[in-house]
């Protein structure tokens, strides 16, 4: 009976430390792979934007790929997950000094959700509809700055047409994002829904 005791309890291994128990899974980590590579992505088309496409001007106007970018995956990964990632990246594309204000966060998040709701109550997933769907967000993101910029005299209301132009030229970026998040979205697998 005693040996018997002496078997059933075995005390704690010295020497390990908290940190050291801490073993994500397989699939956590391809999930941390996965959000690493659109932070990547993001940063990529942060700095294309930033030190090549904003030099090139057609008709007075530029791209805006960031703010094209985060709609389409926010699209793409659904109400619940896009919701929070637009919120993460237009707090990051504000900070990284390339917005047009503070109002840009708000804006971002707003149509992300309002778009992907309707995406997902009367549309199917798929090229077309994300491609429409994105480019909706553009063409009122680029008008709601417009008009804010109006508004407070930052910008003349002749420019109207710009910021139009604007919207298109960014929805030529869709193509080539689309299948590199399907890919980067094949990581981690499927989260389960009900």
């Amino acid at each position: 009976m005693a040996k018997q005791n002496q078997n059933e309890f075995r005390p704690d291994q010295v020497g390990k430390s908290l940190l050291s128990r801490l073993y994500p899974t397989k699939l956590q980590r391809q999930a941390i792979k996965k959000w690493l590579f659109y932070a990547l992505v993001l940063l990529v088309i942060s700095i294309v934007q930033d030190v090549i496409m904003s030099r090139v001007r057609l008709f007075g106007a530029t791209t805006d790929l960031l703010p094209c970018a985060i709609f389409c995956l926010c699209i793409l990964l659904g109400t619940e997950d896009g919701s929070v990632f637009s919120l993460m990246a237009s707090l990051l594309y504000l900070f990284s000094g390339t917005s047009p204000g503070n109002f840009a966060v708000p804006l971002i998040v707003f149509l992300a959700v309002l778009v992907n709701i309707f995406r997902q109550s009367f549309l199917r997933q798929g090229f077309g509809t994300t491609v429409l769907c994105t480019a909706g967000c553009m063409v009122l993101y680029e008008l709601l700055i417009f008009f804010i910029g109006a508004v407070f005299g930052w910008t003349p209301w002749s420019r109207m047409i710009g910021f139009l132009l604007t919207a298109v030229y960014s929805m030529a970026a869709v193509p080539v994002l689309y299948p590199l998040y399907l890919a980067i979205g094949k990581m981690g697998g499927q989260t389960w829904k009900e």
